[in-house]
């Protein structure tokens, strides 16, 4: 029964992992950078926020978005030796409590391809270190309201489209002089390039700081851990990824051996919700 039972583990592990490995997808086109904010506590006025610069690197048929501090986390941690400066920086961080040099995720650890496979959306993620979730969903594009609202952002015209998208609304600047229907995180389908978005309470914002079309790195699926992703529902890990965040504290002390104090824990205490707040519906 033993051996049996220890068959259909085996079985369940690997009909639920990923082995999809770190590969090369399309050459890209464009390139676009984006400034990132997003607000750390949503219960009190003029309350501080997080910043990161996001890059969404799009080819002819499929487009990638992901934080730069993120890509050049996991590249520390893939080497030997920027895997001791990673952890040599991330305890001094601690020590001091200046996190301004902390290798690491600044407000998210995502990687999004749209369109990859066709008709999907992937995203890799983690859960907790060295924990890599995949899931997919469809590609589909946002409900847009286009509005006569014009205004100008790094000398291109742009019009305002509005949407409600998975529990919060979005107002999104687009300029048809930029014929790609991208922009940051999820967001497509507008007639042009979005360069700024924000929902309605602007706890998440992206402003275009960026773009170029030469010299550009090949739109790519990053796996730098080599590691095998488990398969989770979009839901499921939204759920999940909110209780591995409230258990932070608890997993700072179990890898690092450091126990932070209540000053700490109050200035990161999570205090917002999700880009995504459909995960609360049952």
């Amino acid at each position: 029964m033993n051996k049996l039972l220890s068959l259909f583990y085996l079985v369940f592990v690997f009909t639920t992992l990923s082995a999809q490995k770190q590969s090369v997808i399309e050459p890209a086109i464009l390139e676009c950078q984006y400034r990132h904010t997003m607000v750390l506590d949503t219960t009190i006025n003029n309350p501080s926020k997080l910043e990161d610069l996001m890059i969404l690197r799009m080819g002819e048929n499929t487009s990638q978005f992901f934080s730069r501090y993120s890509y050049y986390a996991d590249s520390l941690l893939n080497d030997p030796q920027g895997s001791k400066l990673f952890s040599q920086l991330t305890l001094e961080a601690v020590r001091t409590r200046d996190h301004s040099n902390r290798p690491g995720a600044r407000t998210t650890h995502d990687y999004i391809y749209k369109r990859y496979p066709e008709g999907k959306i992937t995203t890799t993620s983690t859960l907790h270190i060295n924990h890599l979730i995949i899931f997919e969903e469809i590609y589909e594009p946002q409900n847009w309201i286009v509005t006569d609202s014009v205004k100008t952002i790094m000398n291109y015209d742009c019009q305002l489209a509005e949407c409600n998208f998975r529990g919060r609304k979005y107002y999104a600047w687009y300029t048809p002089d930029i014929a790609i229907s991208d922009g940051p995180w999820k967001f497509n389908g507008l007639p042009g390039l979005i360069m700024e978005l924000y929902d309605k309470d602007k706890h998440y914002y992206y402003e275009i700081v960026g773009i170029y079309n030469t010299d550009i790195p090949p739109v790519t699926f990053y796996n730098p851990y080599n590691e095998q992703f488990e398969k989770m529902n979009r839901i499921d890990f939204l759920r999940a990824q909110r209780k591995s965040q409230e258990n932070h504290f608890q997993q700072v002390k179990a890898t690092l051996g450091i126990d932070l104090d209540s000053q700490d824990k109050a200035k990161t205490e999570i205090k917002r919700d999700f880009l995504e707040k459909d995960y609360h519906k049952k």
